[in-house]
């Protein structure tokens, strides 16, 4: 394979690879063996796995660069870190991100395909276009792995010169095609390891020297490299390393512990994933205490790193990054943090869990909180940045920012939930809540205004739908709720009591509309509830604050089939938004929808249909035809329509809001399983062939699953309205084995 020479004039995101990792890999042969591979005619999908620790990320970057090298990838090579996706609609916004889209820019998907496609047939020299999915464990931990399958099949279906290279600790699926040649990644061979490890402790260690240390470290290359390096720094000594096996083993000899760690099958792979957290503990525990502090801090990062944002965990001002910069360097010297491009660095996996272990049991009360509290602002800060982004319609400027940094955001909501916390991302402190979520933190961070914009957050994937949002909601409503009545007037001054009062009702409608998502509208009233009366003590019954209470009380009501106690509040709330912030605004245009929806509902349909109208016109005047609350105003007109017996104009709005739906919010979207059940419904009623009016129901029914649950109102309806249409086709006992 020969290097081009001339350079690709097409785009290529390859981070730099590791400097450790060039000058003693190991796995030259394996990198030239893959490569070789994906050069070969219709070569499609590589996977390389392997468990952490084995250099599957430095493996894939090396093969990447190997073939944008020599051409073979001269269409570009995208890079694209997994880390912490562990949802679809993360991945989805990552890739999308990677190929230069915004999440204003139209299509899902399907746009994407099509902006890979193009990239592929603008290339003129032949090559493909190589994407490398880093880190795929993670999008594939959220259901089984199903999501990333399909999306990997839409990724390869998107054109015959799109190669994609997966690294993953679990075995990876591609939907409805053969299984992807997967090249499984050993510790390395002791003929290998043991040159190595001599060569990064050269003057240190003998050759023989040498080689008992590979053998004692499993020939693992992240073990290697973090005890040669300890090594050589004089932290360890030999006799370090062989205690250490000797304690773990019971005094087995060398050569029958590597047999061990080497052999296959999970009680190997087992063995091997404790060797490597021993010695990793080990390294991390004879560092010097300053380079330990730093490393326990930094830990707190799920994905990259830079010196800025260290700084800020670190609790030092701007004038002190060139010193972390040079501690951060300090570290990557021994291995610690890793190289992810300029001034850029990650952890691996089992450094950092080891770093934050330390944190958790070892590091001062102080210094535990103090990371907690400042990578909670930083956290919190990268949202506020984002909301300033798509407020502003910098939309390709907030995808690339949310796709790099969204793990620190999981991260966060995951330090929020504690023990709580789904699969996915692990709490900085295990056992714990966030400490600083106080009434003070809330007030200097602006976490409660930023979790109020449904639709911000509806931009950066549907944060409020994981268990972790659902704790973070709770902990709002507990972290501002009132003192004891004995201490209030003691621990707080009139204007501090109203601001937290203030705070305490915000928080409660925070609450109040995640509840509500889930279809949990019992609970969900109380709140409301409970803020509207905060509001109107506070800021009078007229307030817009009142009527945003007003608004989701009557939400929660009529989630409940409460619609005749639901629309006084409507027309209340709908009065005071009207005043306060005129008819075009979309706080006004939300509630005249929710009253046109429940007045159709009591049969008013001439004066539902009236208001459904005004609200498309206002909202294709202010957002345009392609924006998602255009397309609620077209679906909600369609309903509206389909009760009036206006079949025609109403399954051509159902089909235009979808399209936009689709194009906006991804196919994946709560909205997109309501417009499906509005267009089959009207379908059905005008005649429609039943096998494509079951599609749509299936269609509906597999997004429920995804943005709803199986407890939501909505998913239940869309249950039996398939059920109902099956058993009219013949096929009852498929209906009655439906299950969502």
């Amino acid at each position: 394979m020969e290097e081009s020479a001339e350079p690709s004039a097409a785009l290529c995101q390859l981070p730099e690879l590791d400097s450790v990792y060039e000058q003693y890999g190991g796995r030259e042969a394996e990198a030239q063996e893959l490569s070789q591979w994906l050069q070969k005619p219709g070569s499609r999908v590589a996977a390389v796995v392997a468990d952490g620790g084995m250099g599957k990320t430095c493996l894939a970057v090396d093969v990447a660069w190997r073939l944008w090298r020599c051409r073979a990838a001269s269409a570009g090579a995208l890079y694209v870190d997994c880390r912490a996706a562990f949802s679809r609609e993360a991945l989805v916004m990552r890739l999308r991100a990677a190929a230069g889209l915004s999440g204003g820019d139209q299509g899902g998907m399907e746009a994407l395909a099509a902006a890979l496609g193009k990239m592929c047939s603008s290339d003129k020299l032949g090559g493909c276009l190589l994407v490398v999915l880093d880190n795929a464990e993670d999008p594939a931990a959220a259901d089984g792995g199903a999501a990333l399958a399909e999306i990997l099949a839409q990724l390869v279906m998107a054109s015959a010169r799109l190669q994609l290279l997966v690294t993953s600790r679990v075995e990876v699926a591609v939907q409805h095609m053969p299984p992807p040649h997967t090249h499984r990644l050993q510790p390395l061979s002791a003929a290998v390891a043991g040159p190595l490890v001599q060569q990064i402790a050269k003057g240190v260690l003998t050759g023989e020297e040498a080689r008992a240390v590979a053998t004692a470290c499993g020939c693992v290359p992240l073990v290697l490299r973090l005890v040669s390096e300890a090594l050589v720094a004089g932290r360890l000594a030999l006799e370090d390393v062989q205690e250490a096996v000797a304690g773990r083993g019971g005094g087995a000899a060398e050569g029958e512990a590597a047999a061990a760690v080497a052999g296959s099958g999970e009680a190997a792979a087992g063995e091997q994933r404790e060797v490597t957290v021993m010695f990793v503990d080990m390294v991390i525990r004879s560092l010097p205490a300053a380079m330990k502090k730093v490393a326990m801090q930094v830990a707190a990062f799920s994905g990259v790193l830079t010196a800025g944002s260290a700084a800020v965990v670190m609790g030092v001002g701007p004038s002190s990054e060139q010193e972390v910069r040079t501690q951060l360097a300090g570290l990557h010297r021994l291995s610690v943090v890793l190289q992810h491009g300029d001034d850029a660095f990650v952890m691996h996996t089992h450094v950092r869990d080891v770093a934050r272990r330390l944190l958790a049991e070892e590091a001062p009360p102080p210094l535990r909180t103090a990371v907690r509290e400042r990578f909670a602002r930083y956290a919190v800060g990268l949202l506020a940045r984002w909301q300033k982004l798509h407020e502003a319609n910098a939309l390709k400027l907030m995808a690339t920012e949310v796709a790099a940094q969204w793990p620190d955001v999981e991260q966060l909501l995951a330090d929020v939930a504690g023990d709580a916390a789904a699969a996915g991302a692990r709490p900085l402190l295990p056992g714990a809540g966030l400490l600083p979520l106080s009434a003070q933190f809330l007030q200097e961070t602006s976490l409660l205004a930023i979790l109020g914009s449904s639709d911000f957050l509806y931009a950066v994937g549907n944060a409020w739908m994981s268990p972790q949002y659902l704790t973070l909601t709770l902990r709002l409503v507990e972290a501002t709720e009132a003192p004891a009545a004995e201490s209030e007037s003691e621990s707080e001054s009139e204007s501090t009591g109203r601001e937290r009062r203030l705070a305490f009702a915000a928080a409660l409608l925070v609450r109040c509309e995640a509840l509500m998502y889930t279809g949990e509208y019992v609970e969900s009233e109380g709140l409301a509830a409970r803020a509207v009366a905060q509001y109107e003590q506070l800021r009078g019954r007229d307030s817009v604050e009142c009527a945003a209470a007003l608004h989701l009380h009557a939400s929660c009501l009529a989630g409940q089939g409460r619609g005749a106690e639901a629309v006084p509040l409507y027309r209340e709330a709908l009065a005071v938004r009207g005043a306060a912030l005129g008819p075009h605004h979309k706080a006004t245009t939300a509630t005249i929808t929710h009253l046109a929806m429940q007045l159709s509902m009591e049969g008013q349909h001439g004066e539902a249909e009236a208001m459904y109208r005004q609200v498309l016109d206002a909202s294709q005047r202010t957002f345009g035809p392609s924006h998602n609350l255009t397309a609620q105003a077209l679906s909600n007109l369609a309903g509206c329509l389909h009760e009036l017996g206006k079949l025609t104009e109403a399954e051509a709005l159902y089909r235009r809001a979808l399209d936009v739906y689709r194009d906006t919010v991804g196919p994946q979207h709560r909205q997109v399983a309501f417009t499906l059940v509005g267009l089959a419904a009207v379908a059905r009623e005008a005649g429609a062939d039943l096998e494509a009016v079951e599609g749509l129901y299936r269609e509906a029914l597999e997004v429920c699953r995804t943005a709803l649950g199986p407890r939501h109102p909505h998913s239940q309806m869309t249950l039996r309205s398939l059920q109902e249409l099956l058993r009219e086709r013949g096929k009852g006992q498929e209906a009655e084995e439906l299950t969502i």
